[in-house]
């Protein structure tokens, strides 16, 4: 089932390259990918809790409320990454040229139905 979630995420978001939906260690449950290497994908779900954790340390003084969403961008990529129960994470990484808002509510609503399977 989390397969059929996350392949309807890269339907929803035409400039989508990747997909993955990790567990609380970064490896991933299931991926989609059409340019980014497997490997790549990998890595970016292996480093989502260090990054997450960065963050929230850089940001501590003003606001210590829990990290839900990190974007950030290349010269040809979007990624990003959403938080989801039992400390799993949603990875997209998409065309720079691509709708980040359209992305954002379809990751919303795709961590909803993969929280609803979990």
């Amino acid at each position: 089932m989390f397969q059929q979630i996350l392949d309807q995420l890269i339907e929803r978001v035409p400039e989508a390259l990747a997909a993955s939906f990790n567990d609380r260690d970064g490896d991933p449950i299931c991926t989609r990918t059409i340019q980014v290497s497997n490997e790549g994908l990998q890595l970016l779900g292996a480093y989502q809790h260090v990054v997450k954790r960065h963050l929230a340390q850089a940001v501590e003084e003003f606001d210590r409320g829990e990290i839900k969403q990190v974007a950030f961008a290349t010269d040809l990529h979007w990624i990003l990454m959403v938080g989801a129960k039992e400390q799993c994470t949603l990875v997209l990484v998409m065309q720079r040229e691509g709708l980040l808002g359209r992305a954002r509510f379809h990751m919303e609503r795709t961590v909803e139905a993969l929280n609803h399977e979990l």
